[in-house]
């Protein structure tokens, strides 16, 4: 039965009235097997092999449009402005009629005068006038709401462009209604991959549709720029989730402990005893190392094989001793927990563009599985409710001769992939010592935001990055009257080709006329587009969507997984406790850029080759910064977990650096260290964390052959008050309150969420 949209909105606000988080709609494209509570195990929802689209990095809100429509009342009623005189644009004081007058151009002859139509869509800003609707992709575009509030309907790409360059302004905000001074300015990087225009330094036209309409002197209609902007492709984008719930390892090996016990207690003398048992308890062990290895490496379900003898040899067992409960109590909480673990590693089906080539056969270039999983150095261990969220494009590129992104380096997991997200959480006790939150507060840690179709501009194939950088979307119109210009040439130079005479017998206006119609044609040939133009396609290109707006895209994906599942905290690991102690490479910059020293603060290489620290956060830390000002959340220096609180054992790796060596490295802080010993810098990372000695010494056996020499394992205890157990980096720390403004409407080409901005926009509500 459908539900009433009135009723859904006023949910919505009794929902944060009351102090509770708003419930977001369930996706039905996520596959969630058993779970009724999202929160229900370690914070995580679908975190199995899943597609998800769009609406899961920005999850649709029950009502929002409804609630917007329910505050009407406090929206000045819009009354569209139709210019009778030549106005020159002044500055951004408000109007009688909601506008400001940076909305009123000055018209000239060419312009075709028409009305604003800001009134479709001041109510529903950003939505490329849908509104809050749960089919609207949550991803929508200022630039669409600039094009309607033009108040003319047709003008000289010129004067687009310059409307469109004028919005890119940080005092551009809404004037009226519940949204009140959120920013509606218009990104150049949203302009670029839509197509409409490229800028240059300076401001002008470099490429994209207007820059073509421009060369051609032809005028342009609001229909046909808003048609570009529907089409954009960032709200095409999905996700492939992978992960698993809670610390299957330590399920595991718990199970494997409770079964010692059971024969323990059992008094069966397993070298001399029952040679029946004694075999079933040998084999039962064999199998739990072999479940417990696997699931340690998450890369795969746990064979059918292996996981039926374990229960059938439980159950023999049961029927040979005197405590048959202990037993059955294991194989209640085996199954439980490898179905637990199987209903998450279930393989993806591949997505229909993947399936197959254009010429019909497999595609093998697509991972429905981890590609790395657990144990891989360039991440954080040791972390529950593992995640790894790939965001990909899922169609063929068009005009485009492979159907697909070419990067530099290969892909991880599918074609067209834009980038992914590795990430864990933990339980933290401090975030309930410092700021009150709930007991069981959990910190998000992410180790890797990274983009291989983008990250090439920063390495030695630079040029080669930006020389394929042709971007193959909206391209129709502008090639169809490319190639009518082509034609026109073409034709024009027929007549001189007749002649026959060959350049000498032409006249000099005609030998003129030839050089100025070869030189054209020349120049289409020359262009990117070339091949376009001869009814050909781009053999390779590095244009994906996002180039410049991904860690921005990524922060506000990860905040809107911590407003779904409860989660407190979140931090991007420095890379002087991940990849600079595990997987060191001084000889060039890069994770320093992107992931920041321990104080988030990034460090470049200068002009004659040394290396700086800067006062700028790194690229990936950056965002998260921003968002915390915008929504209201704390941003500082806060211990983060390396391991599991709750569990005393830590099995941990000491990587040591020797100053003589390295002493460049660890003075520039590119090392971060725990201990010193004369020489000698010692950083603990936590690989495991266990509830006894003997538990520990398993995940040790684990962690032996991935650790190799890099690293010496030892077992220390520890209680959840240990300073030794976090490391201080830059973290955001939202409140249930604050955590509840991430599940309203972000937008991906604004340089924070987009639905609050300094002041709360729903201080009334809440």
């Amino acid at each position: 039965m459908a539900l009433d949209s009135n009723k859904i909105a006023d949910n919505f606000i009794d929902q944060i009235k009351q102090g509770s988080s708003p419930t977001p709609k369930i996706d039905n494209t996520v596959v969630v097997t058993d779970d009724t509570d999202p929160s229900a195990i370690g914070g995580l929802a679908a975190l199995g092999a899943t597609i998800v689209g769009a609406g899961v990095l920005a999850k649709r809100i029950p009502g929002a449009r409804t609630l917007l429509q329910n505050l009407k009342k406090d929206i000045t009623p819009n009354k569209t402005f139709t210019p009778n005189k030549p106005v020159e644009e002044i500055a951004d004081i408000p109007t009688a009629t909601g506008q400001s007058s940076e909305l009123i151009t000055t018209p000239s002859k060419e312009l075709v005068i028409g009305r604003s139509r800001i009134g479709e869509v001041q109510n529903i800003p950003f939505t490329q006038g849908k509104g809050y609707t749960e089919a609207n992709p949550l991803v929508g575009s200022a630039t669409f709401d600039r094009i309607m509030e033009a108040p003319f309907e047709k003008g000289t790409a010129k004067q687009w462009s310059d409307w469109l360059v004028k919005a890119n302004r940080a005092d551009l905000k809404i004037a009226t209604g519940p949204l009140t001074g959120v920013s509606r300015r218009v990104s150049p990087d949203e302009l670029d991959e839509l197509n409409i225009i490229k800028f240059d330094k300076q401001g002008k036209g470099e490429s994209g549709f207007l820059k073509v309409m421009d060369d051609q002197k032809m005028e342009v209609d609001r229909e046909t720029l808003l048609e570009l902007v529907k089409n954009s492709p960032v709200n095409k984008l999905k996700t492939i989730r992978l992960g698993v719930r809670g610390d299957p390892e330590g399920d595991f090996i718990s199970i494997q402990s409770s079964f010692r016990d059971a024969v323990n207690k059992s008094g069966v003398d397993t070298s001399s005893g029952n040679a029946e048992i004694s075999e079933f308890v040998e084999r039962i062990n064999n199998n739990l190392r072999k479940v417990i290895n696997g699931s340690y490496a998450q890369k795969e379900s746990i064979p059918s094989g292996i996981y039926t003898e374990i229960q059938d040899d439980l159950v023999k067992i049961g029927r040979l001793v005197d405590n048959p409960q202990d037993f059955s109590k294991i194989l209640v909480n085996f199954n439980r927990d490898l179905g637990k673990y199987n209903s998450y590693s279930k393989k993806l089906d591949k997505p229909e563009f993947l399936r197959f080539r254009r010429d019909k056969s497999e595609n093998p270039n697509f991972y429905p599985t981890y590609k790395t999983g657990m144990g891989y150095t360039y991440k954080m261990d040791a972390g529950e409710n593992f995640v790894e969220d790939v965001v990909f494009y899922p169609g063929r590129v068009p005009n485009t001769a492979k159907g697909k992104f070419s990067p530099i380096d290969e892909v991880h997991y599918i074609d067209n992939e834009i980038g992914f997200i590795r990430y864990d959480d933990l339980a933290n006790p401090k975030l309930n010592e410092r700021f009150g939150l709930k007991p069981n507060a959990r910190h998000l840690r992410i180790s890797e935001i990274q983009t291989d179709i983008h990250s090439p501009q920063f390495s030695d194939n630079k040029a080669t990055y930006f020389k394929r950088k042709i971007n193959p979307f909206n391209r129709d119109a502008e090639l169809e009257i490319l190639k009518k210009q082509r034609a026109e040439l073409l034709a024009k130079k027929e007549p001189f080709e007749e002649l026959g005479r060959g350049i000498s017998g032409l006249t000099k206006n005609q030998r003129q006329e030839l050089a100025r119609i070869n030189y054209e044609i020349g120049q289409l040939e020359k262009s990117g587009l070339s091949k376009l133009i001869n009814n050909q396609v781009i053999e390779d290109t590095t244009a994906a969507p996002l180039s410049r707006s991904w860690p921005d895209y990524a922060a506000k994906s990860i905040l809107r997984t911590m407003a779904e599942r409860g989660i407190n905290a979140v931090s991007v690991v420095p890379s002087p406790m991940n990849k600079a102690i595990k997987m060191p490479s001084f000889s060039t910059l890069g994770d320093e850029i992107n992931y920041g020293l321990m104080d988030g603060k990034a460090l470049i290489k200068t002009a004659d080759g040394s290396i700086k620290k800067t006062n700028q956060l790194a690229v990936n830390v950056a965002p998260f910064a921003k968002l915390a000002k915008q929504y209201g959340a704390k941003f500082e220096l806060f211990p983060m977990p390396k391991s599991n609180p709750d569990k005393p054992f830590k099995v941990i790796a000491e990587y040591t650096t020797r100053g003589g060596r390295d002493g460049k490295n660890i003075k520039a802080e590119r090392i971060h260290y725990n201990k010193k010993i004369g020489d000698q810098y010692i950083y603990e990372d936590h690989v495991g964390a266990a509830n006894s000695y003997d538990e520990a010494l398993e995940i040790m056996r684990n962690r032996e052959g991935v650790i190799g020499d890099r690293g010496k394992l030892i077992i220390k205890e520890m209680g959840s008050g240990n300073p030794d157990l976090y490391e201080k980096v830059p973290t955001l720390i939202a409140s249930d309150d604050v955590l509840r403004k991430f599940l309203l409407p972000m937008k991906a080409y604004m340089k924070v969420g987009g639905f609050v901005d300094k002041t709360n926009i729903f201080k009334g509500l809440l």
